[in-house]
């Protein structure tokens, strides 16, 4: 399937640079896809990842210190 977007001159400058600076880094030319497919890759590296266990265990400590909270009054 192929598409098209409209973007800005503005926005396709930038897109146009941070590929070449990809193409440079990787050293081999990139086509848009994976391009895209690489900038998504590297965002979901960057968030971190819980175990079931440490999910858990982040749940319920917010689910304890809640309990804790106080109503702030301001005069």
């Amino acid at each position: 399937m192929k598409s098209t977007i409209t973007v800005s001159k503005k926005v396709k400058e930038v897109l146009e640079r941070k590929k070449k600076e990809m193409e440079i880094k990787l050293n081999k030319p990139l086509s848009w896809d994976e391009f895209f497919q690489n900038i998504f890759r590297e965002e979901e590296e960057r968030i971190p990842k819980l175990t079931e266990e440490e999910a858990e265990i982040l749940k319920d400590l917010t689910k304890e210190d809640r309990k804790n909270w106080r109503i702030r009054e301001f005069v």
